[in-house]
């Protein structure tokens, strides 16, 4: 028997922002060809080599009291940002970024722009470990990110199809509708936001929040599938219907 995959470490970014309705999370779809084929998801990804570069100690603000891997998870979360959405999301940039083109390093994008990315305006937020039996299998750190920013966030056309600010329970009403594909991770973290009206007050439940790290199970039940995660874990809503059994 062939042993499961290892998960691979991945960021996760909940960018926050204080509307006149509420607090707004920036969410993507995801492309139709993709893994998580079109469905509506908090920009993030896989941790690349380039988010633990060295260089990185010159531009970054904030992390004195972080270890190395958190260092590296937030780093990854703003560059997935950027590559995602096109927000760049800098301090006391020194001029306007150049992307030097498809494919350009987002450490070389940082540094051109003589700006810093802040490390302390991010925060732990959630931990996922996808299940044993999946095909692909991801490590994920969930990240709240409260840093303001006038940019527009658009699609890169490529991994995501578009880019929009959503209340928490808009989001979880457009899944519920069926409107748009709403994968359970993700549903979970909507719910979370959910509970807290403006950004101070997430940031508040974030950082006191005790992070469980969850793996779903997989429930096969008479009246269908279902995901499920332990009472423990924190969260509002504990399994997720997966659709009903064959024939």
């Amino acid at each position: 028997m062939d042993a499961p995959p290892v998960p691979r470490p991945s960021t996760t970014v909940l960018l926050v922002r204080d509307s006149a309705d509420g607090l707004e999370v920036l969410m993507v779809v995801r492309n139709a060809q993709s893994y998580f084929a079109s469905a509506l998801v908090f920009p993030g990804g896989v941790i690349d080599a380039e988010d633990a570069d060295a260089a990185w100690l010159e531009l970054i603000d904030g992390a004195a009291e972080l270890d190395e891997a958190e260092c590296v998870r937030r780093i990854a979360g703003f560059r997935e940002l950027y590559e995602e959405t096109g927000v760049l999301l800098l301090d006391a940039p020194e001029r306007r970024p150049q992307t030097g083109g498809e494919g350009a390093a987002f450490l070389d994008v940082v540094r051109q722009s003589g700006g810093r990315l802040d490390l302390a305006a991010m925060a732990p937020f959630a931990h996922w470990v996808t299940p044993e039996n999946a095909p692909k299998r991801y490590d994920t750190h969930f990240h709240l990110c409260w840093r303001t920013t006038e940019m527009t966030a658009i699609s890169d056309g490529r991994e995501t199809v578009s880019a929009e600010w959503l209340r928490p329970a808009q989001a979880i009403a457009l899944g519920a509708a069926g409107e748009r594909n709403l994968l359970f991770p993700t549903k979970c973290q909507l719910e979370l936001l959910a509970q807290t009206p403006t950004v101070e007050a997430a940031v508040a439940a974030a950082r006191t929040r005790r992070i469980v790290p969850v793996t779903p199970t997989f429930d096969r039940r008479p009246e269908g599938n279902f995901l499920s995660i332990p009472e423990e874990t924190g969260y509002p809503v504990r399994e997720f219907f997966l659709g009903a059994p064959p024939g």
